[in-house]
């Protein structure tokens, strides 16, 4: 689940860089915003449905390939880290997510119970 936190993390960052490092084009602000905001919701998708992290490879796969052909040089750096980023964090396999009460019922009784 951490990993889907980082994702998150990176489509914020993903949005926010423009206001940061100061793109000079329009063009790059409204690509960068958009697409930080899927990767946001892709990433608060992908906690719910734990098999949705491999979607967030589309946009990284994108990210990566729209900043080798960038012109601005900080707005290709932003979008190759973070394409190279969530390429990494998808293939982090989220925890197993056992419900609260099925833990209960595996474990049996607890000795001290027994005890008294």
């Amino acid at each position: 689940m951490p990993a889907r936190w980082g994702s998150f993390a990176v489509g914020v960052a993903l949005m926010l860089a423009p206001l940061v490092l100061g793109y000079a084009s329009a063009g790059t602000i409204l690509h960068d915003v958009a697409a930080g905001m899927l990767v946001a919701i892709g990433a608060l998708a992908a906690l719910e449905w734990p098999r949705a992290r491999f979607a967030l490879a589309a946009p990284a796969l994108w990210l990566v390939q729209s900043g080798r052909g960038s012109p601005d040089g900080r707005a290709a750096a932003a979008e190759l880290a973070a394409g190279a980023l969530l390429l990494a964090l998808a293939l982090v396999p989220s925890g197993r997510r056992v419900p609260h009460g099925a833990a209960l019922e595996r474990s049996g009784p607890s000795p001290a119970r027994g005890a008294l």
